[in-house]
């Protein structure tokens, strides 16, 4: 919806004129419509808006209470203003317009901090009490909008997009060694880590409460599974059913047009459905196709199905150029390398072409009902720790042999048997393996051993139960851990970021109803017999879409949003990726091991010969290609080394 950056200081903020300006222009494709700035001895606000609820100027930001004393800079929607705004004219306060960043003004002033556990919607925001002389800096319980921070001497800096905090005069960005190491095995930096050492993402579902006292950062909600064996597929498709409604009701609520991103999977499929069920009314729906991935025809069937105003995007006729590539990485302000970061940018940019900034998308089903593939590979890898050591040994010979000649059997089978190994020792690895891109073998490799020294590993990020990996053991307990770090650490950190990112660069906003507070906790408290049957996920899903959608798409597999970056990017990226990363001024050097990239870059350059697909999939080379583009750039353009 909008982007915001700001100051703080308890008792003296020091000038920095051309700042507020910078920070505005930075910020601008948050909010085309509309800017604005204040100021005072301790704090100062830059917002810019991207209008969806009261497109009047009573809308405009910074917001004030009546007195002016209670100030707020704000991004995302809260669904429920209307019944908050409710209670708060019946205790008095009065409003001037309809949006609902007036209804978190006023709720401030009844509940101060414990304000947001009454919140149901996406936001971040800063709240400036100049009575009291204390900042409130607010996240969403799943992150799905962004906020970072960082301390500038004695002075808190705070903003949407890292780069305003970056234009802070004298601010100079530091290193994060562990967060680099991180990213090259997972593809990108896992929150609150920004991979600078300085700067930091306030973590989902916390507040962070800063006056002359000190600060004080409050998690008021973290999401963790909590299965209920007592419930059938069908009773809990019915509680979703009326949730999904609800859900897509109220966030189908504007002052524009609401649209919707319809890949033709199951997710998106049923946000439509619910659209098209809850309102009564026809939405218009996009579609995006490239080479080598069409969903058209799924899409276009469920288009018919609700009689929606349909497109299809045909994004192979966009021009992929190197300095595109490079812009939409910088883009980030951190490395970052899910290639699938380039279709979201086409696909958002082609819907603001078509006059519409508001959408709703399908973001959020997977990690609450199970539809990742590593869901399903949970049920072999359990029965593969099961087995005698001699059967392990003797499956992972069988699959070395038949590697050359069939690498999409051999190379799978020889992961799986290697993670039941890690995960018979040390569980937490197992998880860690299911996600991250490259094993810990894989990146020791890549990674010249001087470079990570004295670093964690990156399994520690998966290991997130009070009692470590005791009791980690039966396949239930494998499945609630996993949904548990799918959202504390690659939801916010991966799809939300790129979401986010790539869709307010091009000025546009995504509603998320799968990530309703009411829906997830649904998808929270599922078994994983009603996750996955251990061939397919989301049955409680799946339940609900052979309910609303044609048959056809009920019964789809899942199929991700990946771009076969090798063969449509031009030819002269091969060269910038050469002179980036093997030139003698390359800042990766000492870090990567040059023999290794040379080879990546020499088969990524030719991809139909197939050079390394017995080790490494297609998808996973230039998954790997990337990730190190995406760490030199950023090196290079902060003037980091390591």
């Amino acid at each position: 919806m909008c982007g915001f950056a700001g100051r703080f200081h308890p008792s003296t903020l020091a000038p920095a004129e051309a700042w507020c300006r910078r920070a505005d222009k930075l910020l601008w494709h948050r909010g085309p419509d509309s800017g604005g700035a204040f100021r005072d001895g301790r704090c100062e606000l830059v917002h810019r808006r991207l209008a969806l609820i009261d497109l009047s100027p009573t809308g405009h930001q910074p917001l004030a209470n009546e007195d002016g004393t209670v100030l707020i800079v704000y991004n995302g929607e809260v669904y429920n203003h209307p019944e908050l705004r409710q209670e708060l004219v019946a205790r008095g306060h009065r409003f001037r317009g309809s949006s609902d960043t007036e209804a978190l003004v006023h709720l401030y002033e009844e509940a101060g901090p414990a304000m947001v556990e009454r919140l149901r919607g996406i936001f971040a925001f800063a709240i400036y009490d100049q009575r009291r002389g204390r900042l409130l800096l607010a996240r969403d319980r799943f992150g799905v909008k962004p906020l970072f921070w960082a301390r500038h001497g004695d002075e808190w800096v705070f903003a949407s997009e890292m780069k305003a905090i970056l234009a802070l005069p004298g601010f100079r960005p530091e290193l994060d060694r562990q967060a680099c190491f991180d990213y090259l095995g997972l593809s990108y930096v896992p929150e609150p880590a920004t991979g600078f050492a300085n700067i930091h993402a306030l973590p989902a579902g916390s507040t962070l409460r800063i006056d002359g006292d000190g600060h004080r950062f409050a998690q008021y909600f973290h999401a963790k599974a909590h299965p209920d064996g007592s419930e059938t597929v069908t009773d809990v498709a019915d509680r979703v059913s009326a949730a999904l409604l609800d859900a897509t009701h109220r966030q189908s609520v504007a002052d524009v047009p609401v649209a919707a991103l319809l890949s033709g999977g199951i997710d998106s499929s049923l946000v439509v459905a619910a659209h098209a069920r809850a309102t009564r009314t026809t939405t218009t729906t996009f579609n995006v196709r490239f080479p080598e991935f069409d969903e058209t025809e799924r899409a276009v069937a469920v288009a018919n199905h609700y009689a929606t105003k349909h497109n299809t995007i045909d994004l192979g006729h966009r021009e992929l150029t190197s300095e595109g590539i490079i812009a939409l990485m910088r883009h980030f302000d951190q490395p970052f390398a899910d290639t699938s970061l380039v279709p979201m940018y086409w696909v958002s940019q082609a819907v603001r072409e078509r006059g519409i900034v508001c959408t709703l998308s399908g973001d959020g089903g997977d990690e609450a009902f199970g539809g990742y593939p590593n869901f399903w590979r949970l049920n072999r890898l359990v029965q593969l720790m099961g087995l005698p050591g001699w059967s392990r040994r003797l499956l992972a010979a069988t699959a070395r042999r038949v590697t050359p000649f069939a690498p999409d059997i051999g190379r799978p089978v020889q992961k799986a048997v290697q993670l039941a190994e890690i995960g018979r020792g040390r569980p937490a690895s197992l998880l860690a393996g299911l996600i991250k891109y490259l094993s810990d073998a894989e990146r020791d490799a890549l990674i010249e051993a001087d470079a990570w020294a004295g670093l964690a590993p990156t399994w520690r990020l998966f290991d997130g139960a009070p009692d470590g990996d005791r009791g980690l053991r039966s396949l239930e307990s494998f499945s609630e851990r996993l949904t548990d770090v799918h959202f504390a650490v690659s939801l916010p950190s991966q799809m939300l970021r790129k979401v986010d990112m790539m869709s307010m660069r091009a000025s546009i906003e995504v509603r998320v109803p799968m990530l309703d507070e009411r829906v997830v906790a649904h998808g929270l408290s599922i078994t994983h017999g009603l996750k996955t049957d251990g061939r397919r996920g989301k049955l409680v899903l799946r339940t609900l879409a052979d309910r609303w959608l044609p048959p056809t798409v009920a019964s789809g597999r899942k199929q991700g949003f990946n771009i076969p970056i090798d063969v449509m990017v031009p030819p002269g990226f091969h060269d910038l990726l050469h002179d980036l990363l093997l030139s003698d001024g390359a800042r990766t050097t000492g870090i990567l091991n040059r023999p290794l990239m040379t080879s990546w870059l020499a088969a990524f350059k030719n991809p139909g010969r197939g050079e390394h697909l017995s080790t490494i999939s297609r998808w996973g080379l230039y998954q790997r290609v990337f990730a190190a583009l995406a760490l030199e750039q950023w090196l290079r353009d902060h003037s980091l080394t390591w």
